[in-house]
């Protein structure tokens, strides 16, 4: 959620219908609601699922077993027990990792906020990453550790970029100490572009990888839409390249691109994509 809280865009001029039916006579408050006859039952229930309890989105997808107990009252439900891993992926920053452990407890609190213990490893360039998530759910915090041991702007980039803090391009070390601001101040964002695209008022903002083909370095793109199905986007990058792509979607499958500049050359292209 909050890796993509800056693409959530705030409404304006929201207005809320008056409600339907006459007027009360004592005013236009609400009337309070009457419990009915089912609001204060008592709850004592087993829940117990050895396995194929499948979790999936916000990059997760995976496999869990439950031992947990619903007890209280139906208007004032109390959650106890643990969730733990079986075996899943956790999808982190344009990169799969693989879950190698999992556990959710939860304490029978009147709030149902549930503690979270997750460690996700993967492979980059000889070095076992970890992420580890922690801490309660409306408020997970994300931390990285490595074998063997590095500093944490050294996991930072290898997770970003796949390579060491001493191979990265100007625009990649910007982007590098934006994350971990972000990280740091908030407890897990992991979108330093997110803000900037909000602030400079771009529908999309990303960093593009060098291209010998096309002659152009680690680039910046900025699009917006135009309408619903024109989109255009600058691409720039601090040799001096710059390119100018247009996307017209002629159906929600079929769309075609038109990008140029850089090299001198128009491309016109035709792109068919479907998600399965």
């Amino acid at each position: 959620i909050r890796q993509g809280s800056a693409e959530v865009p705030e409404l304006t001029g929201v207005r809320f219908k008056p409600p339907r039916g006459p007027k009360r006579i004592t005013g236009e408050e609400p009337a309070q609601p009457q419990p009915g006859l089912f609001d204060q039952l008592r709850l004592d229930i087993a829940l117990r699922a050895p396995e194929q309890l499948y979790v999936s989105g916000m990059g997760l997808e995976s496999e869990w077993s439950a031992d947990m107990r619903l007890g209280g009252t139906s208007t004032a439900p109390r959650v106890s027990g643990e969730v733990e891993l079986v075996r899943g992926t956790l999808g982190f920053a344009g990169r799969s990792f693989e879950l190698s452990e999992g556990r959710v407890d939860f304490t029978g609190g009147t709030s149902i906020d549930p503690v979270i213990q997750l460690t996700a490893t993967d492979d980059i360039e000889d070095v076992v990453v970890n992420v580890n998530v922690s801490g309660r759910a409306y408020d997970p915090q994300i931390a990285f550790s490595s074998v063997p041991g590095l500093p944490q702007d050294e996991i930072v980039s290898r997770i970003l970029f796949g390579s060491s803090i001493g191979n990265l391009s100007t625009i990649q070390a910007v982007q590098l100490a934006a994350s971990l601001n972000s990280l740091r101040g908030s407890g897990g964002g992991l979108n330093p572009l997110g803000k900037l695209r909000s602030a400079t008022g771009v529908d999309r903002l990303r960093i593009l990888g060098p291209d010998d083909t096309n002659g152009r370095g680690t680039a910046l793109a900025a699009g917006q839409y135009l309408t619903d199905d024109i989109y255009v986007e600058f691409i720039t990058d601090a040799r001096g390249f710059t390119a100018t792509q247009l996307e017209v979607s002629l159906t929600p499958f079929l769309s075609i691109l038109s990008q140029a500049g850089g090299s001198g050359a128009t491309n016109v292209n035709v792109r068919y994509r479907k998600n399965y």
